[in-house]
This record gives structure tokens, sequence and C-alpha cells, in this order.
């Protein structure tokens, strides 16, 4: 097998926080228990339309904006109908960098469609230990199944 080196905070983040993930992994387990999917999309990303981005929703920064013929085209619903085209049952939502650590446009989008979403956050590796415990659990009990490390 192959082993990629881990940054060291990455390595004391997995050392510390193992319960958790644990707990996390078997969350998951249960968390996909789908009726029958026959196809599940598992990754993908969805972002703030414009409107959204202005009001409730907005980019983690402006170099984060979406290109303007991609600033509507990548909503819950707009993927919905994807789905619906291609026959995919459910997705799993990667946490999107237009957002950042931000992840209440994905929570938001596994609330309204639970049947259909599952998420995978992103972990802030400048969240103090307890803090990025606290904010696993949060986001574990809105759906979320897995967590990307960058």
């Amino acid at each position: 097998s192959i082993h990629l080196p881990l940054s060291i905070p990455t390595m004391v983040f997995l050392r510390a926080f193992r319960p958790t993930l644990l707990a996390l992994s078997a969350a998951s387990t249960k968390a996909f228990s789908m009726p029958s999917p026959s196809v599940i999309d598992s990754h993908l990303h969805i972002w703030a339309t414009a409107e959204e981005a202005a009001s409730k929703f907005p980019y983690a920064s402006t170099d984060q904006t979406p290109p303007p013929q991609l600033q509507n085209v990548a909503s819950p619903e707009a993927l919905l109908e994807r789905m619906s085209e291609a026959g995919v049952d459910g997705a799993l939502i990667v946490q999107p960098i237009n957002h950042k650590f931000d992840h209440s446009y994905v929570s938001n989008a596994m609330k309204q469609y639970p049947d259909k979403f599952k998420g995978m956050l992103l972990h802030d590796p400048s969240l103090p230990s307890k803090l990025a415990v606290e904010r696993l659990e949060e986001l574990v009990l809105a759906g979320v199944v897995g967590v990307r490390f960058k």
C-alpha cells in the first residue's frame, strides 16, 4: 500500500479526534440508508446562486466567486434536475471552496432534501482542537457523513 505523508496538524487532529471520527464513520453507515438507491453521485459541489450569495450565503471571498456563466447553475434545485435527467438517486455533496469553511449552504441543502443529499465537510485546520470537535459534531448532526482535509 502507498502511504502519503500527512502534515503535523492533520496527524494531531486525527489522533486527538479518533473517537469522534469513528462515531462519524458509524453515523455515515446509518445515514446512507436511503430507500434502495441504485445510483449515488459520490463527489460533487453546489454553491449559492448570485442572488443567494448576495443575500444569505456569501462566497468566501471575491476570488472564490464563480465566473458569471457558472454562478446560477450549481444550486441544489439545478442539481436535482440534472440528477433526475441522469437517473441518479442521491448525492454526496463535498463542501465547495466557494464557501470555504462556512457549511451553511450545504447544510441547508441537506435539510431541504434529506432523502437526496448527504455532505462532506471541509476541515478548518485553523480551529482550536475543542472548537474543531464541536464543529464536527454539529455537522454530523446536520447530516455530514465525511471529512475532507486540504
